[in-house]
């Protein structure tokens, strides 16, 4: 009978904000990524893949589960459009980026299971989502070509996200003052 594989919750980087999102913008470039709708490539480019939760299935967390050969699957809740997908898949991606490393540092046997819905009570887990989302943010936005897009109007489209991603960045940045 085989092993069960033990999978351990994310452990955060304790990075400062502004050193994740440096670290966001460098991926970006090694991966030569040039908008949201890259992901799926990128994703299968690095031993992934994404699959979409059925709207009957039992368990509706959309999540990033890491084997322990490094090997991952994403998965996308059915009721979301390509734009806010495509948060989710760079926010997953941080997760692999920013908090696999440590977990198979301290567990070289384990995998790694993040989901996005957390105990509030849990300071570890949140800052792990925090961290994620600052990833995702500049990965998929980053600081330069996303203030000439805002202040055009045409950061949504130009990087495939959300409007609400797109003000959240934007307010991050310091561009509505």
């Amino acid at each position: 009978m085989p092993d069960e594989t033990t999978y351990i919750m994310p452990t955060p980087s304790r990075a400062t904000k502004p050193r994740i999102f440096e670290f966001a913008e460098n991926q970006r470039e090694k991966t030569g990524l040039k908008n949201g709708f890259d992901l799926s490539d990128l994703v299968k480019r690095n031993r992934g893949n994404l699959s979409y939760i059925g709207f009957m299935d039992d368990d509706q967390t959309d999540a990033i589960v890491v084997e322990p050969d490094g090997s991952f699957r994403i998965r996308l809740s059915s009721h979301t459009g390509a734009l806010r997908d495509n948060f989710t898949i760079a926010h997953e991606l941080g997760h692999l980026l920013l908090h696999w490393p440590l977990v198979r540092k301290n567990n070289p046997r384990c995998g790694m299971r993040a989901t996005r819905k957390v105990d509030d009570t849990n300071e570890a887990l949140r800052r792990c989502e925090w961290e994620a989302n600052w990833f995702a943010s500049a990965f998929l936005m980053p600081e330069k070509a996303f203030s000439l897009a805002y202040k055009a109007g045409n950061a949504s489209e130009t990087f495939g996200v959300t409007q609400s991603a797109v003000e959240v960045r934007a307010k991050t940045l310091g561009l509505n003052d």
